[in-house]
């Protein structure tokens, strides 16, 4: 078995083997991921329903007392409701089958919500892909910054189709994009582009809108080490946070409980 390897400008030589003598590769959600994500969401799907006719007749009874926070529950709960849907989506529709002659990719090709109506299905043999793009974007401003990095196919008719983006402290291991784009040029015997850190709105990332040039900011090494600390302190206060809000629920229950059980002893000591 030949291997060939070619350079470019700007890019990571790829080693390649004969593809017509390997076997297909296919990237897909397995079936018990399948079923988790349906059970939740049909688990959910009656109480996310219900809030809607609740507000509606509180608002209309004049009910006011509690009613904000039933609101902020709301927009919380269809918040996770919106994220649940996508991934039930994606477990369902996604898949990348990395053949000999070719790869056949149905993914979406927008990112958040816009991804429900975005996935399409590709048939491109090898010898129709230029190269393998890759680059990491950073978005979230200073508040919680995160960086995922992306892959995507350049074909020779100058199009391009979108694999995906991971984070790659937490890889998904149905669709590690990053790996599906390498074996991708592999196969086809085309070099892997890193085109750099670049930084991205994250409203436009979250709602599917495309990047113009003034959304594309150029990070340095520095500028991304500095994103990966500030990501990891944001993190530890988070966890902080959590972990004073369950102790201060433990000490109020533990406090009520003895109140109660004082209550009830001097009740019991007058009778």
């Amino acid at each position: 078995m030949t291997e060939e390897t070619i350079n470019a400008p700007g890019s990571t030589a790829t080693p390649v083997a004969d593809p017509a003598k390997q076997e297909p590769i296919v990237y897909a959600s397995g079936g018990v991921r399948k079923i988790i994500f349906s059970l939740v969401f049909l688990l959910l799907a009656p109480f996310f329903v219900s809030l809607g006719p609740m507000l509606f007749w509180r608002v209309s009874q004049g009910q006011w007392v509690g009613t904000p926070g039933l609101i902020l529950v709301a927009i919380a709960f269809a918040v996770l409701m919106a994220l649940l849907v996508v991934e039930l989506v994606s477990s369902i529709r996604s898949r990348v089958v990395i053949g000999k002659n070719g790869v056949r990719i149905r993914l979406p090709q927008q990112r958040g919500l816009m991804s429900l109506f975005s996935y399409k299905t590709f048939d491109i043999p090898y010898d129709q892909i230029e190269a393998v793009e890759t680059r990491r974007e950073v978005y979230g401003g200073s508040l919680a910054p995160v960086i995922m990095k992306g892959a995507r196919l350049c074909l020779k008719d100058d199009t391009h189709v979108k694999l995906g983006y991971i984070n790659e402290r937490n890889v998904d291991p149905a669709f590690p994009f990053t790996e599906i784009g390498e074996r991708i040029a592999a196969r086809a015997n085309v070099p892997i582009v890193d085109v750099g850190d670049v930084r991205r709105s994250a409203f436009n990332k979250t709602f599917g809108v495309r990047a113009g040039i003034a959304d594309l900011d150029a990070l340095s090494a520095d500028d991304v080490a500095a994103v990966n600390k500030r990501h990891s302190q944001v993190i530890v206060v988070v966890v902080g946070l959590l972990v004073l809000l369950v102790g201060l629920g433990i000490v109020g229950d533990s406090q009520s409980d003895i109140g109660h059980a004082s209550l009830f002893s001097s009740f019991s000591q007058s009778d």
